[in-house]
């Protein structure tokens, strides 16, 4: 695909080789001259607001070109699937509205934040006009892929396919054992008025004369990695805080968790709550699980999916990750920037492509049944629209689950059905 715009930015280019390359799999080239463009053959793509005869348009609405793009107001209008973003003379610049979504604009803009210092959904663009059930993205790149073919017939389908990523955010790796001394006292005096029964357990597992409860993440991961594309954990290691409840990462056991684990899925960092605004927190957390695994970390997922943009994100590359799976809605089910392929994160104050790597997820255990209120028997139902849209575009469908859900234990049992439930359902 040959592509001519006056002037392209680092912005148009980043969305356009988005498009073309990652999403539609479709070879690209820039027209260096308008000259050139004209006189080559072939599919050509013009993005202006001019006729090139021969070419196929899309209009420009000088969004891509403007300084300091985070701090201006987009021009959205229609709800749902009819959702146009950026418009000139009532057509949609379909780049600089991708962009915009791309680029956590809507993140960045943000003022309102909820009890976690998180954007809550609802200050979100996509909320407002009803489309975060729906990849638009995807379905605006596959328009255009369509409307491009019935132009240029050459063009391949595009090189797209549905995948399966399972991930696991391991909040606590172990549930009794791991703990300190104190802590284990106090729960158990806790235990001894709510939950007598678990006392006896509790002291089994910590005299080592029973397994943890929560230790058989391996077993679980077991049942199903070949049955999805990827398998992803990511560990915890802070547990002296409010929202940090890990075991100790120096405990044998749990690191015979860690390494077992590595053997039946990939390994990744859960940062700890404070993470992002404590400068060294990540980096210190990140250490040590390199050095329990023996092994570089290239991959994360912020605990409670707390950021600080940029800052969160530039200490990512720097730290030399590659994948960053903290996109997603923590409280519903949908797709927080209306794509399910993963991209490039755009560091908007340095006007740069980075290359780190966001994976957005669509949904996880803990919204459907804590915040959402769904019960076990309806769980999985929950999963299903929105791996039904991601199918429908040959998307990433990326599953998020808990430790404890996938436990099986006390109050967790029959999630790890649901998991198995999900798994099988993705595969058809």
């Amino acid at each position: 695909m040959l592509v001519f715009a006056e002037g392209p930015t680092p912005k148009l280019r980043y969305v356009v080789s988005h498009v073309i390359e990652r999403m539609l799999g479709w070879p690209l080239a820039w027209a260096g001259s308008l000259e050139e463009f004209r006189s080559a053959s072939g599919p050509k793509l013009h993005y202006g607001n001019m006729e090139v005869q021969g070419s196929f348009r899309i209009s420009e609405s000088g969004w891509l070109k403007e300084v300091g793009l985070a701090h201006k107001q987009m021009n959205a209008i229609g709800n749902g699937a009819e959702l146009r973003i950026a418009l000139v003379d009532g057509e949609h610049d379909l780049f600089a509205s991708i962009f915009h979504l791309l680029s956590l604009t809507d993140e960045i803009n943000a003022t309102e934040r909820d009890a976690h210092d998180r954007v809550p959904a609802s200050a979100l663009l996509l909320v407002k006009h009803k489309a975060e059930h729906l990849p638009i993205i995807d379905l605006w790149v596959l328009q255009l892929a369509k409307d491009l073919r019935s132009h240029f017939p050459v063009l391949p389908l595009p090189g797209r396919k549905f995948k399966h990523v399972l991930t696991v955010d391991v909040d606590n790796g172990l549930k009794y054992a791991g703990r300190p001394l104190h802590r284990a006292l106090g729960a158990t005096a806790k235990d001894l008025v709510q939950r007598p029964g678990s006392v006896a357990q509790r002291w089994k597992v910590r005299s080592g004369a029973e397994a943890d409860p929560y230790a058989n993440l391996p077993e679980r991961l077991a049942r199903v990695r070949d049955r999805v594309d990827r398998a992803i954990a990511f560990f915890l290691l802070r547990g002296n805080g409010e929202f940090d409840h890990a075991a100790d990462p120096s405990h044998p056991v749990f690191r015979a968790l860690i390494g077992s684990t590595a053997q039946q899925a990939e390994v990744g960092l859960h940062p700890s709550y404070h993470s992002s605004v404590e400068q060294g927190m990540e980096a210190a957390e990140l250490a040590q699980l390199k050095e329990v695994l023996k092994a570089t970390v290239i991959r994360s997922r912020q605990h409670f999916l707390r950021w600080q943009l940029p800052e969160t994100l530039r200490r990512k590359v720097e730290f030399g990750i590659a994948e960053d799976h903290t996109l997603g809605f923590t409280e519903r089910v949908g797709f927080r920037v209306g794509t399910c392929t993963p991209f490039p994160w755009y560091d908007l104050e340095r006007d740069e492509e980075t290359p780190l790597m966001l994976w957005p997820f669509q949904v996880m255990d803990s919204a459907v049944h804590e915040q959402m209120g769904v019960p076990l028997d309806q769980a999985a139902a929950q999963f299903m629209p929105m791996m039904k849209a991601v199918k429908a575009v040959d998307g990433t469908f990326v599953s998020v689950w808990h430790d404890r859900y996938l436990s099986g234990h006390e109050q967790f049992a029959g999630w790890p059905e649901v998991m198995e439930e999900v798994v099988e359902a993705a595969r058809k």
